[in-house]
């Protein structure tokens, strides 16, 4: 394909993944993952250093990726537009590449714009890591696409490359790195050629390890890679060891698997039927992938619905060989019919769904009032100037809407401070005894924080019961407890909320709406 087709192929995936997923441009945050990530990049705009003074347990990347949109514009709005006009067309354009820019490879593209965007919004329209890291990875793929790629060195060191750019996004791209090493191993052995084997696997093996060895490299020049070490490897192998019962599994087959695998109905038929047009290196690349990110979805059972975006780029490359050809036949055959209907139905359906979910405040935790209500206090008060703001809660959402600095370094406070595991109900009710998980330590970590930088603010959850931290009253523990109580005055509750403001902050009375000052 020429450059001009392909910037116009680029063109029309931009338009298209805007179109899809315009319903939640505009919506300050769409899910808590990406409050949290967008905290972190302002923090690390500020001079800190991550798993160090902003410590949390997914891969550095997508905290570099929410920095660097960070300098085009403030808040999420700027970043979602981002990534909708040059994150998502760009890997719709790798997975075209996978076919040569051919009707096969357009048709994969649009079917991973449609996909990507026809299921629940707080999961597949947010900016989380599956998104980004399916950029590299797409492009991957797109490298080692046929039997005669997979057999170049060069080729495999640079699928090596993006795939490890992909991990330091989020850890399951290394499945796909599993995938495209069997593929290559498969393609080599029916050569019946070892050496060439070797050669390419080497190649495959050095690629990836490149970028994951220089990160851990820059961390360890700056005295953090036992930080680095900890965050991505040890707390995340806890946090897959989730301790959740069979009844609570079985909710989130019923409620986000069970639906998801229905509303690809469509692909899963295209993609059968697509089977006597699939090379077997293609069959073994793509259908490897597909089986490993399902098989992905089951880590810690819990079946968030964004783990479930690793399996629409395979899927639609599976599906697009059969759909392309099906379109082009007059007249269309019922069932192309039939498929194609549901394709934009389930895209229509999940598209005003959305709409109405963040039109509303009642529904999702995330549109609540609270959270702009709460900064708003908190612009107002004569102590935001050059405060700093501690949430006792599982709600970063608070820093990200009033734009103030984390007073300690956990972005979250869940499982290593509470025992409560996200994704696990149960364990904040106390239902399942997921208090071994609680660390010492962290505890300490979490006063010295406080201590050496008192913040100005300090807000409670737990009485406005957002995201089950009403199991974890503030008084219940009794270190943090003394520390507020020491220093911190009661300044007001808004929607259920407690602002404690540090005594000594100079100004007057605080009075927003003509609500009385509670000092």
């Amino acid at each position: 394909m020429s450059a001009r087709r392909t910037l116009l192929l680029f063109g029309a995936y931009a338009g298209a993944a805007l179109l899809t997923r315009a319903v939640v441009l505009f919506v300050p945050i769409v899910d808590v993952d990406e409050a949290s990530y967008l905290v972190a990049a302002r923090e690390l705009l500020r001079g800190k250093l991550l798993y160090v003074a902003v410590a949390d347990h997914k891969p550095p990347l997508v905290y570099l990726y929410y920095a660097a949109a960070q300098l085009l514009g403030a808040g999420m709005p700027a970043l979602r537009l981002f990534t909708d006009l040059v994150t998502v067309p760009l890997t719709a354009l790798a997975l075209s590449a996978f076919y040569r820019h051919s009707p096969e490879g357009i048709m994969a593209g649009t079917l991973y714009l449609i996909y990507g965007a026809a299921f629940v919004g707080h999961d597949m329209l947010s900016v989380n890591c599956e998104v980004l890291l399916l950029l590299p990875a797409a492009w991957a793929f797109a490298v080692v696409r046929d039997e005669t790629a997979a057999l170049r060195p060069a080729r495999q060191l640079g699928a090596g490359l993006l795939l490890g750019m992909a991990v330091l996004f989020k850890h399951q791209a290394a499945a796909w790195f599993l995938a495209v090493m069997f593929a290559a191993w498969a393609a080599v052995a029916r050569q019946r050629r070892p050496v060439r084997l070797a050669a390419a696997l080497a190649a495959l093996l050095a690629g990836f390890a490149a970028p994951l060895l220089a990160v851990w490299l820059w961390f360890a020049s700056r005295g953090a890679a036992r930080p680095f070490l900890y965050w991505n490897l040890t707390h995340n192998l806890l946090y897959a060891a989730n301790p959740i019962r069979a009844r609570e599994v079985g909710r989130g087959v019923l409620r986000n698997l069970v639906p998801f695998l229905l509303v690809a109905t469509a692909l899963w038929w295209a993609a059968w039927r697509s089977r006597p047009r699939l090379t077997s290196y293609q069959a073994t690349l793509v259908g490897g992938v597909l089986v490993l990110s399902l098989a992905t979805t089951f880590v810690g059972l819990r079946f968030y619905p964004h783990y479930f975006i690793l399996v629409i780029p395979p899927l639609a490359l599976l599906a697009a060989p059969h759909a392309a050809g099906a379109l082009q036949e007059r007249p269309l055959a019922p069932s192309t019919r039939r498929a194609a209907a549901w394709t934009i139905g389930v895209l229509l359906a999940f598209t005003l769904a959305n709409g109405i979910i963040y039109a509303r405040t009642d529904i999702q935790e995330e549109t609540r009032p609270v959270f702009a209500d709460v900064a708003a206090w908190l612009r107002a008060d004569p102590c935001y100037p050059g405060a700093s703001l501690f949430t006792w809660g599982y709600a970063p959402a608070f820093n990200a809407s009033a734009d103030l600095p984390i007073a300690t370094r956990f972005l979250f406070l869940e499982s290593t401070l509470v025992g409560y595991v996200p994704g696990n109900a149960d364990s904040a009710r106390g239902v399942v005894d997921a208090r071994w998980r609680i660390r010492p330590e962290h505890w300490d970590w979490l006063l010295a924080d406080l201590q050496h930088r008192p913040p100005t603010f300090i807000i409670d959850t737990a009485p406005a019961r957002i995201h089950r931290w009403d199991h974890f009253p503030l008084a219940s523990y009794s270190r943090l407890w003394s520390f507020v109580e020491g220093g911190y005055d009661l300044a007001d509750t808004v929607d259920g909320v407690r602002i404690y403001r540090r005594r000594g902050c100079a100004g007057p009375a605080h009075d927003p709406g003509g609500r009385p000052d509670n000092r």
